[in-house]
This record gives C-alpha cells, structure tokens and sequence, in this order.
C-alpha cells in the first residue's frame, strides 16, 4: 500500500461547463471527469482494456454476492492513479472492471506514512434511462487483520453496511425527465464495515486504507439503468455538497456515520 502515497494530482480535463463528447449529457464542469456505467441483457464483448473509456459495462438484472471478490461480474475494481483511467470498462465478464483514480484526503484515511499533498474531488451520481430501472452501488474492500490468539494474518471481505452508507438509485420517473443528481462522495470513496457481526457500521475505510488489500464497488442491477458518475474538483476538505459543476444540486447523500 506504500506504493499508492506518492503524490497524486487531479488530471484536468479540458472543457467547458457544457456537456461533453461521451458524456452523453452530464455536465461535468471544467476538471471534471464522467463516468457512465450502462446495464446491457447482452453485454458488449471484448474487455475494453486501455482504451481509456468513459463508459463501463454492467449485466442488466443482475444480484450478485458482494463480497466474493474473487467473481468479478458486476464488480469495478479500484486502483490508486494520477488521474481517472478506466483500464478495463467491461465488468460483464469474469475478470470484472478496473478504474483508477486519484488518492484523496477522504479515501486515505489511516494510510501509512507521509501524508501526500491531495488535490480534493467530489462525486455525484444520477440514474437516467427508462422507468423502473434500478442500481445499489456497495463500496467494499478486502481487509487484513491480526487474529490475537495466533497472531497469523487473516483476511475478510467486507461491504459497507447501514442507512446512507450504500447508494441506491430508482428511476421511477418518465423517459423524458432526468433524477436530479446525489452527492455520492462518502459511500463510494469510503467503506463503512462491520467488524462485529452486528450488521452496525463499526469503522469506515478509505478506498485506498493501509487495513485493505484491495476495494471495489458491486453493482446489484434490476432492468437496465444507467448510472452517471462525476468527479469534479472541491476546495480541499470540501465534500462538494454546494452542488458544484457536477449537476443540479440534488439531495445530499452524505454518510450515516
């Protein structure tokens, strides 16, 4: 985890507060970045791998178990990068996506060493699309322990848990109007965990914390939504709660812990 707290800078995208090519209508402001992740009844073949993509691909009506990280349908993993690259856009196959992004003040929290100097984003999601479409978006990492008795290194997947700490979106609105924009920033830069079996939120992870090996999100789909994601730049410290460039304002979504 060491390698991951070098210096990490938000990479800026040109462009104006106007939507952009393949933004397919989000606004995303200038140093902005969007991300659209689209379910399909048949997914597109190919991994998309270095292509550097706007989009990823999800399986339509798909409830997988969020935990086993070791299936990756309907699983984008996350990397530690420079700036936002989608490495491999299809988490229809096996292997599952890969997407990379900026270490942050938020998602290092109780990593080792130096603190690294962070450029601060914020991220908000909408679900856009046809009515009835659904999407429940879980931050989850595979965290490392001591166990006291043997002093061996274990392992445990493990999934955020609690009101507010999973994002789910239902677009019950008709073909022509857009649901408003949520602020996203804490469930899918943290992961809020229960260690005690009592499905209470005990302690919160960031997305790049030296306590996980490795963090995705899982994508539980009903029909075929599509998810917007933005990130865009905020004061440092800042939780991009005054709606920023990244859409309409919408209800904050903020932690429940």
């Amino acid at each position: 985890m060491k390698s991951l707290l070098t210096f990490v800078a938000l990479a800026i995208v040109a462009g104006s507060a106007a939507a952009q090519p393949g933004n397919r209508g989000a606004r995303v402001g200038k140093g902005g970045f969007v991300v659209n992740v689209s379910a399909f009844e048949q997914c597109p073949g190919g991994q998309f791998t270095n292509s550097n993509r706007h989009m990823i691909a999800v399986q339509a009506d798909f409830a997988g178990v969020a935990t086993a990280n070791t299936e990756g349908v309907n699983k984008i993993f996350l990397r530690a990068g420079d700036d936002f690259h989608v490495e491999d856009g299809n988490a229809c196959d096996p292997t599952g996506a890969y997407f990379a992004l900026p270490v942050t003040d938020l998602n290092c929290v109780n990593c080792d060493g130096p603190r690294p100097t962070y450029t601060e984003y914020a991220v908000r999601a909408r679900l856009v699309g046809k009515p009835n479409g659904r999407a429940t978006v879980t931050g989850c990492a595979l965290t490392t322990s001591i166990d006291p008795l043997t002093g061996l290194e274990t392992t445990a997947s493990l999934c955020s848990v609690g009101q507010r700490n999973v994002w789910v979106g239902t677009r019950t609105t008709g073909a022509q109007a857009q649901n408003v924009w949520q602020n996203v920033t804490r469930e899918l830069l943290t992961v809020c965990v229960d260690t005690t079996g009592d499905g209470v939120c005990d302690d919160r992870l960031g997305l790049f914390d030296s306590n996980g090996e490795g963090y995705w999100w899982n994508f539980d789909t009903a029909h075929r939504p599509r998810v917007q994601l933005v990130f865009f730049p905020v004061a440092s410290g800042g939780d991009g709660g005054d709606g920023g460039d990244g859409g309409d304002g919408g209800g904050g979504s903020g932690a429940g812990r």
